[in-house]
């Protein structure tokens, strides 16, 4: 009878360790009826009620694809060390609830695309996601950078802000953000002020987008510490005036465009400090007269763009110290501008057919 007793409980003992180990294997979210359990390329994804639950991974895949889903949140330590490097949420969701502990259990992330969501920016929000390198949060509604929304980021390079609704650049809007960045995207927002030196911490910085806004005035060190900066877009926008101060650190700049504005003069040297520049774009705005010395110090220059701004007086001399010319656009003013006038035959000048 021991004997029998013995043998049964063995049996027993090994039927709760298989299914207890057979249990392990699946997502936890299965046992719950109501939770929606699919496969995505080598994972495993449970949402409920528009939460994303929990997601487990099968076999090694390096995107995540969680689009279409209509997430409207991320639960806390929902991702089970997960090896994904590009996380896409970008289409079919409307995120709005994430915390810190939402990205947690994703350590070899790189990329993560969260537009068209509705995500509210807070400290140290993706401040666990040390290896990511680019971040897309364009079409968010977004309407402020809370201090240190980017801490921890310490390998990231692209950060995507465009299309959002935001109305200032705060003097901590980019704190502890991480100084090598490399380009930054706040397009298409309602941005009427910037703070001044808002961008200094960003040293290693060679492309900002800020076309689309609703910029007046920058204070002169706007553009403090940005030595390294290559593509400067400022097109579209209500900039009343430019100045040598305010260009003053941007002494690697390949292009600066400020096309569509609300400039009606600039005063001679303005652009001095931009010797390694190769094409400005000043079409579209309201210059009438252009006076000898506006383009000096500008020996790269390879194009310029004064189309369709009224200009009816170009002084003699304008262009003397632009010996890498190649083409000057100057259709849409009030004069034909020709090869004599800009003192370079084998500048192409475009004007009006």
């Amino acid at each position: 009878m021991s004997r029998f007793l013995l043998l049964f409980s063995q049996v027993v003992i090994l039927f709760l360790s298989a299914r207890a180990s057979s249990e392990v294997k699946e997502p936890t979210c299965q046992d719950n009826g109501n939770v929606t359990t699919l496969q995505r390329l080598g994972y495993n994804v449970c949402h409920y009620k528009g939460v994303l639950v929990e997601v487990t991974q099968s076999r090694f895949e390096d995107r995540l694809d969680l689009r279409d889903l209509d997430l409207l949140a991320i639960r806390e330590n929902a991702f089970k060390n997960v090896s994904a490097t590009h996380l896409d949420l970008n289409q079919g969701n409307r995120i709005s609830l994430l915390t810190r502990e939402s990205f947690r259990g994703l350590p070899n992330l790189e990329r993560l695309d969260l537009d068209i969501n509705v995500v509210p920016l807070s400290a140290y929000l993706f401040a666990d996601l040390g290896h990511l390198r680019s971040l897309s949060l364009n079409f968010n509604k977004i309407n402020s950078i809370p201090k240190d929304s980017f801490a921890g980021l310490s390998s990231l390079i692209e950060l995507h802000l465009g299309l959002n609704d935001i109305e200032a650049i705060e003097a901590e809007s980019f704190s502890n953000l991480n100084p090598k960045l490399l380009g930054l995207w706040l397009h298409r927002n309602k941005i009427s002020r910037v703070a001044p030196v808002a961008f200094a911490g960003l040293t290693e910085l060679n492309r900002l987008h800020l076309g689309y806004n609703r910029l007046e005035d920058l204070p002169s060190d706007t553009f403090r510490g940005l030595n390294k900066l290559r593509y400067l877009y400022l097109n579209d926008n209500r900039i009343t005036s430019v100045s040598r101060s305010l260009l003053r650190d941007l002494v690697s700049l390949r292009r600066l465009d400020l096309q569509q504005n609300e400039i009606s003069a600039l005063e001679p040297d303005t652009f001095r400090d931009l010797s390694q520049l190769k094409l400005l774009d000043l079409s579209g705005n309201k210059l009438s007269h252009i006076v000898v010395g506006t383009f000096a110090g500008l020996s790269n220059l390879e194009g310029i763009v004064l189309s369709d701004n009224g200009i009816h007086t170009v002084d003699n001399g304008t262009f003397a110290d632009l010996v890498k010319l190649r083409y000057l656009h100057f259709d849409g003013n009030n004069f034909e501008i020709d090869k004599e006038v800009s003192g370079f035959p084998h500048v192409t000048v475009f004007t009006k057919i």
